[in-house]
């Protein structure tokens, strides 16, 4: 088990978050503060987030405590390249939850298999979320968007999760343009809270994340471009940026 810092609880709120990450995780503290403030954000489901934290400081739990502490729900994330997530994906298994990887090997029948054991789920009360991993490059094909209308026709979709992690470098370089599916899947599906992550972001990749994808929130009296941004000084104290 990871050596966690010892956070403490200061108020109801987050004793309840730390309760659930025992109970799921198995962990008694979160990694840092801005892990938690970010998770306590996320979980209130009124914004889209950035979460900005170098590895080994608590990223991907960022984005699987909030899919996986609710019930009979899917959510997406969104990976550069699936042999990345091989980590991640034998240590969900290891908890018994569900997980499916897509990418551009997906056969139709597949696809078709992947929809049947969603549904199948979606009957067993107790069942913890499930993940779908997805490759960017089969965002535009029409197995996938069909596959992501059915869950949002049947009520599935529990959240979507861009992670960025090895990609910096094409918001640096200003190379979006493969992002743009992602761009039109997000002004598509307008109620579904975004999580993006990344190792590093500077107040520019941030902003251009924000801009790209279209990020936005559910709360009229957030300005649309007032995306939470969480990242942290590991030289310093925490650091939240509230843009």
């Amino acid at each position: 088990m990871e050596d966690y810092d010892h956070i403490p609880n200061v108020d109801a709120e987050h004793s309840i978050l730390n309760s659930m990450l025992g109970e799921y995780f198995h962990h008694q503290h979160f990694k840092n503060k801005t892990q938690r403030d970010a998770i306590s954000k996320i979980m209130k489901r009124e914004t889209d987030v950035i979460v900005s934290l170098p590895k080994g400081h608590g990223r991907t739990l960022c984005f699987q405590f909030p899919i996986l502490i609710c019930q009979r729900k899917v959510s997406i994330v969104f990976v550069g390249v699936s042999s990345r997530v091989n980590m991640q994906i034998a240590r969900l298994n290891r908890r018994e939850i569900h997980v499916e990887i897509i990418d551009a090997r997906t056969s139709l029948e597949e696809f078709d298999n992947i929809k049947n054991t969603i549904n199948n789920l979606s009957h067993i009360r107790s069942t913890l979320n499930s993940m779908l991993y997805v490759t960017t490059d089969v965002v535009p094909t029409v197995d996938f968007l069909n596959l992501l209308h059915h869950l949002v026709m049947t009520n599935s979709l529990g959240f979507i999760v861009v992670d960025t992690s090895y990609c910096e470098n094409d918001w640096i370089s200003g190379q979006t343009d493969k992002y743009q599916a992602l761009r039109r899947l997000r002004n598509t599906y307008l109620q579904i809270p975004w999580i993006v992550t990344t190792q590093k972001a500077s107040y520019e990749i941030a902003s251009c994340i924000t801009s790209t994808l279209c990020l936005r929130t559910q709360r009229p009296d957030i300005l649309g471009d007032s995306i939470p941004w969480f990242t942290m000084n590991i030289e310093d104290d925490d650091v939240l940026v509230d843009r």
